[in-house]
């Protein structure tokens, strides 16, 4: 009887503490699979490219030298097969939305990730390829997120989703999937086709939400404008989510998606949380006169003008992937 070739797992990362706690780690969690570690992309890349039964590479975005997509498309030209696993933050959605789309990443998790959810994430890639089924919705796709996340162009034509965006359409009437695979509305936000479509002469919003309202039923929307495709077609992600069903974001997680200082994220985060201007402003120790000086410029930075619009659209952003 021949034996079974053991699973073979690469980890690329230049942070040596964690490389160690991987080592120390995997053979316990998945004492039927070899585990490989590289300190640098370099020499990962010779590895990986070179034996076929490493089936899956975890890699950190950042790294010196070659950073982690680079790694991971110097891979993909040699490698259709591999499960490519990124370790990343929220800050690099931009980038992440990207190597979904052209480098067939498989998923992405904040740093750090308990080992055991990573392998277990390997370990369903591999069981879903050997039965060979089909999926209904791509499992590449930002898989981290506990939002709906939508990928879309501006035509509104679906090019990702995550299962929680599905179970948003399965259980909403306010949005669906159309006929052409696009992303329907109902009602149309108030401004998304402007966002969408802007005039010629205006410099194109990077973000804004919208909330939709319909017999007592509540969504609310945050979309941000991505990088162009190949073809051209702006890109969008869309966030949808039920507000009534978030806690107020970290403060670092406003930050990195709004641009705000520290200060300003600490305001949004009580307003978020129901309270007055004036209790925030007391609790996070600046005037009455400075709040209001703060919600002007957050007001700017979010899009929106008037602060139930701005809850909506706060509680509508990722909640915090930080540990």
């Amino acid at each position: 009887m021949v034996a079974k070739t053991p699973v073979r797992i690469a980890f690329v990362d230049d942070d040596e503490n964690l490389l160690s706690s991987h080592r120390r780690n995997f053979g316990r969690l998945m004492p039927e699979w070899d585990g490989v570690f590289f300190g640098d992309p370099f020499s990962a890349q010779d590895a990986i490219t070179t034996q076929p039964n490493i089936v899956a590479a975890v890699i950190d975005i950042h790294m010196p030298g070659m950073t982690g997509l680079e790694l991971a498309t110097h891979l993909r030209k040699t490698r259709d097969d591999l499960i490519i696993v990124m370790l990343t933050g929220y800050a690099d959605l931009q980038s992440a939305l990207m190597a979904v789309n052209e480098l067939g990443v498989y998923r992405f998790y904040p740093k750090p990730t308990n080992l055991q959810t990573i392998l277990g994430g390997i370990a369903d890639e591999l069981k879903r390829r050997d039965e060979q089924s089909e999926e209904s919705l791509p499992t590449a796709f930002l898989d981290l997120f506990q939002l709906g996340v939508v990928a879309i162009d501006e035509t509104q034509t679906i090019s990702h989703m995550n299962a929680q965006a599905a179970e948003v359409m399965r259980t909403s009437s306010l949005v669906r999937i159309g006929t052409q695979n696009n992303l329907v509305f109902t009602p149309m936000p108030d401004g998304l086709d402007h966002f969408l479509h802007p005039p010629t002469n205006l410099a194109p919003r990077r973000q804004q939400s919208f909330s939709l309202e319909h017999d007592e039923e509540k969504l609310s929307l945050f979309v941000r404008r991505m990088d162009k495709r190949s073809d051209g077609l702006a890109s969008f992600m869309v966030i949808l989510v039920d507000p009534q069903q978030q806690c107020p974001p970290a403060i670092d997680d406003l930050m990195d998606l709004f641009g705000l200082t520290r200060s300003e994220a600490k305001l949004t985060q009580k307003l978020a949380e129901g309270l007055s201007l004036d209790q925030a402003a007391e609790l996070v120790g600046i005037s009455h006169s400075s709040a209001r000086t703060y919600l002007k410029t957050i007001f700017s930075k979010i899009g929106v003008n008037r602060q139930p619009q701005l809850m909506k659209a706060v509680l509508s952003t990722i909640p915090s992937l930080r540990s």
